[in-house]
């Protein structure tokens, strides 16, 4: 029997870009990303992936990562451009090594999200949020997912009692939605479009006995009646321009919406200008590296 072999994808890249690209080769491999300190320099990471070499799209997958770094590269000059080689590895249990690596962390000041396979007491008002990334929708490490949780914290502990309406737009693995269940919300709809990823999410809600807060679907957002009191959409800035009408209609008198998923800049100055237009009211933005969240209340 022929041992099955690797790609390792090896980017070398500033800092301030690593969860974006980690996020982006999550998305490209289907599995498990590995984020490492360049020893040699603080200003940069690494970010390493693994594709099987029998892959039929492998050339197309090793281009379109090239091609993605081209991009970043083009979009941020302020930054040194990020390199990336790639190896032949033998079957070395990989997604072992890359589970040795995966530690709890704060995903916001009382958010914790561990692996299964790892313990952790939660101190005061911690929560903790178990999570098995399987093919990899997100474990929480992308930027916009704790910047979307930090903004729906702060909104959730200054109320005197939690929303009892809350909608997930793009749930992935469903640590929002999640998240929101342990700060006290009591129904919480979560869809997304990507039936493996509401099997992901699905899998989640149970394993942090969730299952009578959270009820996941493929759903479409049009399906839906609301209102919700409060929203959470952690996309892309194109697919929350495109919902904005339909995420305020949604959207309960004195609700507040959180969007994530925005580039700094020209992307989040033009959410704020069309989400103002329907009538909502700006209320907070958080900021990390290039990513935004902002925050919005219907009057």
């Amino acid at each position: 029997m022929t041992e099955k072999s690797w790609q390792k994808m090896i980017i070398r890249c500033p800092a301030p870009l690593s969860e974006s690209i980690a996020s982006f080769v999550s998305d490209l491999t289907g599995s498990g990303v590995e984020i490492a300190e360049d020893e040699k320099s603080a200003d940069h990471s690494f970010i390493y992936g693994y594709l099987p070499t029998d892959e039929p799209s492998l050339p197309d997958k090793l281009a379109s990562a090239k091609a993605y770094l081209q991009e970043l590269d083009r979009q941020f000059p302020e930054y040194p451009p990020s390199s990336i080689e790639f190896t032949a590895i033998a079957d070395q249990d990989w997604h072992r090594k890359w589970k040795a690596s995966f530690k709890p962390f704060h995903l916001s000041e009382n958010i914790v999200v561990k692996p299964s396979w790892e313990t952790y007491a939660p101190v005061g008002a911690e929560k903790v949020i178990e999570i098995d990334p399987g093919m990899a929708f997100g474990t929480g490490l992308h930027a916009s997912t704790r910047l979307a949780t930090e903004l729906m914290e702060e909104h959730l502990v200054a109320l005197p009692s939690p929303p009892q309406t809350v909608l997930d737009v793009g749930t992935g693995t469903g640590i929002l939605a999640i998240g929101s269940a342990l700060l006290g919300c009591a129904k919480i709809t979560a869809i997304d479009n990507d039936p493996e990823a509401i099997t992901a999410a699905v899998d989640n809600i149970k394993s942090n006995n969730l299952d009578s807060a959270i009820t996941a679907s493929n759903t479409d957002l049009a399906g839906l009646a609301g209102p919700y009191e409060l929203i959470l959409a952690n996309i892309i800035h194109n697919t929350l321009v495109e919902m904005a009408p339909t995420l305020s209609s949604l959207l309960a008198r004195n609700g507040v919406l959180i969007l994530a998923g925005i580039l700094s800049g020209s992307q989040a100055d033009n959410i704020n200008t069309i989400y103002n237009a329907l009538g909502l009211t700006s209320l907070a933005s958080r900021e990390s590296g290039e990513w935004t969240a902002l925050s919005f209340r219907k009057p």
